[in-house]
């Protein structure tokens, strides 16, 4: 064979090499094509079976959501209902505690004996007590049913701190403790009334829980703020305890029993301060520190005229 006609054989067994090689080639990626068009369409129906699972998995959290609502609407108006009944029924609640106050007080007149006068003096601390209880639990039921509409208007601190020091000293002297409030001459936009019950309701907590030393009552203008402080060297209040102590019928660990506060308490004081803070919109906080003292804090806006700069703390109470 010439050797051209073996060139061109040996060409055409490379060309030949080169388009069977083109062709296997073409072959794998229609394969490979082939099979990422088939993982693709198993992928996309997985996609569409988990996607309407979930879509029904929603339904049903919606559908459980709804009738959550609906059962939380129900309790809560059956509640505010029964709220309101007592609310409006505190009068005839207190009317049979009224005639028993009466009946022990005609009683007192005519006993003559010692054993009597102390049965009768017993029954009647039992009476305030049991008053007591009533009308705070009253006081919470109309403040959680909104009847407490408060009256907002210009309140003189001078004048609510002298009508509490006039209250609260009797108490304090009857412990050994002393009672100072800071002199102010400032004007607080709040309802007074509300706003003293709360005073006084923390004013009770902090002579009832401290043994020695005393309670110092201040203020701190900060803007439209003006900061009301209670500062006590009492026991203290536990981190833990934070949440709890505005709970209703909580009482410390290290409650005291004083003859100069009816009952030595019901737990239901701190209570009571939080419900007419928020209706007020007076935010309440504290500070403490386990048997050191306690300090609240009530924020109430400026009212008209100058507000003196009067803090009170716990280390003021044990200078001499």
């Amino acid at each position: 064979m010439p050797l051209r006609d073996i060139n061109d054989l040996e060409k055409l067994k490379k060309i030949n090499a080169a388009l069977v090689s083109r062709v296997e080639r073409s072959m794998d990626q229609q394969g490979n094509a082939f099979s990422l068009f088939q993982t693709a369409i198993s992928l996309e129906n997985r996609v569409r079976t988990r996607t309407d699972e979930l879509h029904s998995t929603l339904r049903r959290l919606e559908q459980t959501n709804i009738d959550l609502i609906a059962a939380k609407e129900t309790a809560e108006l059956a509640n505010l209902s029964k709220t309101r009944f007592l609310a409006a029924a505190s009068h005839d609640v207190l009317q049979p505690l009224n005639a028993a106050h009466l009946s022990v007080s005609a009683l007192a007149e005519v006993q003559t004996s010692e054993e009597g006068k102390k049965l009768v003096r017993q029954v009647e601390r039992s009476l305030e007590t049991m008053e007591d209880l009533l009308r705070t639990l009253l006081d919470i039921s109309k403040l959680d049913a909104g009847v407490v509409q408060p009256e907002i208007g210009d309140v003189s601190l001078e004048t609510l701190f002298s009508s509490l020091r006039s209250d609260f000293l009797p108490v304090a002297e009857l412990k050994g403790l002393t009672l100072k409030f800071r002199p102010v001459n400032a004007l607080v936009r709040s309802d007074r009334t509300l706003l003293r019950r709360i005073l006084q309701n923390i004013l009770s907590n902090a002579l009832r829980y401290t043994r020695s030393g005393g309670v110092l009552v201040g203020t701190r203008h900060r803007g439209d703020i003006i900061r009301i402080d209670v500062a006590d060297t009492g026991c203290g209040i536990a981190d833990d305890q934070r949440e709890a102590v505005f709970e209703e019928f909580h009482r410390g660990s290290t409650a005291l029993t004083d003859t100069g506060l009816s009952g030595g308490g019901l737990g239901l004081g701190l209570a009571i301060v939080r419900r007419m803070a928020a209706a007020l919109g007076h935010p309440v906080t504290f500070s403490s520190r386990l048997g050191r003292g306690t300090i609240f804090h009530i924020d109430v806006p400026v009212g008209i005229g100058a507000a003196a700069d009067t803090t009170a703390s716990n280390a003021d109470l044990e200078r001499p």
